[in-house]
């Protein structure tokens, strides 16, 4: 009786030692598992034509760098600057806020948006127009009825971030003195679609409509597919600007979020054709 209680115990003890054993292993291949992340790969391939003098590709969840086109030269970055006015616009006014559109605002450059005098809106119904239509008027709306703190507020978002090379003189874009680098506005819209991702929403919709007011998206990427929004914009310095983000299928069939910066672009649509050709092409995720 002694030996078979003997025998009983020594094979019990070796089942338990074996199966905690088994836990640990199991344990730590589920944790290595979850700490593993896939590394980025990068091919050496062969870029498209490209007018932009600067570009940026960007894995917007990592930040890695996946192409880069004088990126560290300052630019005018035009209504890609609305981005910026919309968030921290929204972020701060108050969203009950009744805007009465002055004469001051519609005089600015251009129609977009299709504003009037005397109309009102409530303050986050300047948010369509602004990143729809890229309205100028609407821009300046947002300005005026900050009280100019607008523009205080984007220039310390940017340096909270560390951009140093962007700087910010009005909400619209209108001003050349509103730069950065290609590098800096991918830093840049990293953190805003993070912050704030319903921007990128509003910058998604194809159309907006309320009381007063109707607007089509302008973007000329609203209908490619994978797009996940941005914004374009242009003067005559700094040429055809763009931010936009698109989710990419990778040769290995793996579904990734790319980033991309124009600066200076003469034709925005084919440009990006190349950036996107180059990544879907040459970058994966092992």
């Amino acid at each position: 009786m002694v030996r078979k209680l003997t025998h009983l115990s020594i094979v019990t003890v070796l089942a338990a030692t074996f199966a905690v054993g088994m836990f640990l292993v199991a344990t730590g291949t589920v944790q290595q598992a979850l700490v593993y992340q896939p590394a980025l790969s990068v091919q050496s391939g062969i870029m498209g034509p490209l007018t932009a003098p600067s570009a940026y590709v960007f894995d917007v969840e990592t930040g890695e760098q996946i192409y880069a086109k004088d990126a560290d030269t300052v630019r005018p970055i035009a209504s890609v600057t609305k981005l910026l006015a919309a968030a921290l616009f929204y972020e701060h006014a108050s969203h009950t806020q009744m805007v009465r559109i002055a004469y001051s605002d519609v005089v600015a450059e251009g129609r977009s948006g299709r504003l009037e005098a005397g109309q009102q809106y409530l303050a986050r119904e300047l948010l369509p127009p602004v990143l729809l239509e890229s309205s100028n008027d609407a821009a300046v709306a947002m300005q005026r009825v900050s009280g100019n703190t607008l523009v205080t507020h984007m220039n310390d978002y940017a340096d909270s971030l560390g951009v140093r090379q962007t700087h910010f003189s009005d909400t619209s874009g209108l001003s050349s003195g509103n730069v950065s680098t290609a590098r800096e506005l991918a830093t840049l819209s990293i953190f805003l679609k993070k912050d704030y991702p319903h921007i990128f929403d509003y910058t998604r919709l194809k159309t907006y409509l309320n009381h007063i007011n109707a607007w089509m998206n302008n973007n000329p990427y609203i209908h490619e597919e994978g797009y996940k929004g941005g914004k374009h914009g242009y003067t005559p310095k700094a040429g055809r600007t763009a931010v936009a983000f698109f989710e990419e299928e990778l040769p290995s069939g793996a579904i990734r979020t790319i980033g991309y910066v124009l600066l200076g672009s003469d034709v925005l649509v084919s440009d990006m054709q190349s950036l996107r050709a180059y990544a879907q092409q040459n970058v994966d995720f092992k």
